[in-house]
């Protein structure tokens, strides 16, 4: 494997080369975090051969261009796994670029940004981006508590390092050390803090031409999502929202009266009846982890997207609220005869290069109708308990086994919108948020989601199921 990453960096850095003239003044590397499949991937390659052409307008430039998902490592999108291998074949580069593949790159006010730092500047460790905070402690951040001096990069917007910084990161993961924990939530921010080493390392500094929305004056900026197409039709969707009978009244009544509304085919899986929920479906419940539960809603899920053709599950909690009209514009860009998974990414133990991707559950995550029918072949996924986290073990483990990898939109979000900072949302136009604590779920599906959900049907009229 490391062989063929090499092979995979070389390839990369003789094509470039060719492009541009190699000088002192400006020796970049531009890491594309870019993922499977074809929509994906279809987005880097745009990207990068944009770059290439900007390129060859300026001759004093070299830029050598890396796209993640050529890499094969599962654990790229965290970024520190990467960087031995950056620093092993680009050792002559002077500063590090890392950007999604949303990422507009005007190549050279880039570097006439990197200009204004003279030579003995790029010889420190200095570290670019547009700069943000968290305000208070969230779940998504490990509930660590928040500074003014912790900051960490809007990662649409792309941040930059100096090569002495990269060089010392790469010796610390190759020497072992990786954020704290085994999870991997948000990678900006975790990253972060490994570069800050609790106040003995690097500090961002904020540099706003590094932009969050487009004007004359940046370097970068987050380019907005496009339909691939005309949008889905609601009726070729099935909803499975996962509940249980106490939240019944508290929760189920939010989401009928807001998204809920324009869904037509849609099931409720509960522990229990109610009369006042005809599309209730009675299912297994724990009180945590949930796997029996989940996978028994796949199995009745496949039977209604087999008899009624339809292309697309939706899995939501209870307390998800979403825009289905925003969603349907997603699936535009994704063929539902392929085995396709999208939602939030999660990451268990990846920064060795092991572990595993999964989608997060409570941000809501859609399957194709050809994943679905793979996850329930008889003995292939069954549950190893009850309680078995179903998001880690069937939206991960199971597929793994299947060969599928989980593509992440950071549209979908585990977290409630003030959980984020404004400008990051801004940049990431949500279809998903999270938890109905110490908000008012109506006023936030009002604020980011009905005018989008405008334009759909009228309610439609439920078959029970």
């Amino acid at each position: 494997m490391h062989f063929i990453k090499l092979a995979i960096f070389a390839a990369f850095a003789l094509e470039i080369a060719l492009v541009a003239i190699a000088s002192d003044a400006a020796k970049l590397v531009i890491t594309v975090l870019s993922q499977y499949p074809g929509y994906h991937t279809a987005k880097a390659y745009r990207l990068r051969d944009n770059i290439k052409e900007q390129a060859q307008d300026l001759q004093d430039v070299s830029v050598n261009i890396i796209l993640t998902h050529e890499l094969n490592l599962v654990g790229s999108w965290t970024i520190g796994n990467i960087l031995p291998d950056l620093i092993r074949n680009f050792e002559e580069s002077q500063w590090y670029l890392f950007c999604e593949v949303n990422t507009f790159i005007k190549l050279k006010r880039l570097t006439d940004l990197l200009r204004g730092f003279n030579s003995s500047q790029v010889q420190k460790d200095i570290w670019l981006g547009y700069a943000v905070y968290d305000h208070e402690p969230t779940i998504i951040h490990h509930f660590s508590d928040p500074t003014k001096k912790f900051k960490y990069p809007n990662p649409s917007s792309g941040f930059v390092i100096t090569a002495p910084l990269v060089r010392k990161l790469a010796q610390r993961v190759a020497s072992g050390e990786k954020p704290e924990g085994e999870f991997s939530i948000d990678a900006a921010y975790e990253f972060s803090k490994f570069v800050w080493d609790n106040g003995k390392g690097t500090r961002l500094i904020h540099v706003p031409e590094l932009c969050v929305v487009s004007d004359d004056t940046c370097a970068t900026y987050p380019q907005h999502f496009h339909p691939c197409g005309q949008s889905i039709p609601i009726q070729k969707v099935y909803v499975a929202v996962k509940t249980c009978s106490k939240f019944h009244v508290q929760r189920i009544s939010v989401i009928k009266r807001t998204w809920a509304k324009h869904a037509a085919n849609i099931g409720y899986y509960s522990d229990k009846a109610d009369d006042n929920i005809p599309e209730a479906i009675v299912t297994p419940n724990t009180t945590q982890g949930h796997c029996a539960k989940t996978y028994s809603i796949l199995k009745h899920s496949n039977e209604i997207l087999t008899s009624k053709k339809l292309d697309w599950l939706v899995i939501t909690d209870d307390d998800t609220i979403l825009s289905l009209g925003k969603l349907l514009q997603l699936l535009t860009c994704y063929n539902p005869s392929d085995p396709v998974a999208l939602g939030e990414r999660y990451g268990f133990r990846l920064w060795k290069n092991s572990g595993y991707n999964y989608l997060t559950g409570g941000a809501g995550l859609v399957l194709s109708a050809n994943l679905v029918q793979k996850l329930i072949e008889p003995g292939f996924c069954s549950c190893p308990s009850p309680t078995t986290p179903d998001d880690m073990f069937l939206f991960g483990v199971c597929l793994k086994r299947v060969g599928t990898e989980p593509i992440h939109l950071p549209h979908f979000h585990q977290a409630r919108p003030d959980d984020y900072p404004k400008v990051y949302l801004a940049s990431q136009e949500p279809v998903s948020f999270h938890k109905f604590w110490q908000i008012d779920p109506k006023q936030v599906y009002d604020e980011w989601f009905a005018e989008a959900d405008a334009y759909l049907l009228p309610p439609v009229q439920h078959t029970e199921l």
